[in-house]
C-alpha cells in the first residue's frame, strides 16, 4: 500500500505555487492597465462613493466572477479580508494608491475614494451573501488538509 501523500497546502488556481491571497486579488477585475480607454472609461462612469453603485459593481465584477476560484480559495481570500477589516488601523487607502512604476492600475480617481474601508466592507458583506454556500462548505473543513 502506498503511503498517503502529505498535503502541500492550497495551491494557486493560476500557477503551481502556494496560494497566498491578498486584497489586491479582489481588485483584479478593476485593473485597467493597458485598458484605460476601454475598461477605464467604463469604470470611471461609476461613482465609488455611492453605496448603491458600488454594490452593483461589486456584484457584477467580483461576486459573479472568479469562476476559477474554488470554494477553498474563496474562503482563504475572505479570511484575509476579514482580518484586514478587524484591524481598525488597516490602511485600505494604500491599496488604492496609484503606483506609476507598476503594471497594475486601478481606474482614475479610485485613490480619491472617500471611504476605502467602506468599499472593502461592502465587498466582504456582499461576498458573504453571494458565496455563502462555498464559504460554509470550506468553513466545515480543516484548512490543514488542503
Amino acid at each position: 500500500m502506498m503511503p498517503k501523500s502529505k498535503s502541500t497546502g492550497l495551491r494557486s488556481p493560476w500557477v503551481d505555487v502556494p496560494y497566498e491571497p491578498t486584497l489586491y486579488h479582489l481588485l483584479g477585475p478593476f485593473d485597467v492597465y493597458d485598458r484605460e480607454h476601454t475598461l477605464g472609461v467604463e469604470l470611471d462612469a461609476w461613482d465609488m462613493n455611492d453605496p448603491a453603485q458600488r454594490a452593483a459593481l461589486i456584484r457584477r465584477d467580483i461576486t459573479s466572477q472568479y469562476k476559477e476560484l474554488s470554494y477553498r480559495h474563496r474562503h482563504a481570500l475572505m479570511a484575509v479580508l476579514a482580518q484586514a477589516l478587524q484591524d481598525p488601523d488597516y490602511d485600505f487607502q494604500a491599496i488604492l494608491e496609484h503606483d506609476p512604476e507598476s503594471t497594475y492600475a486601478l481606474p482614475a480617481r479610485w485613490d480619491e475614494m472617500a471611504d476605502p474601508r467602506a468599499f472593502f466592507a461592502d465587498i466582504y458583506r456582499l461576498v458573504q451573501q453571494d458565496w455563502r454556500d462555498d464559504l460554509a462548505r470550506a468553513a466545515a473543513e480543516d484548512p490543514s488538509s488542503w
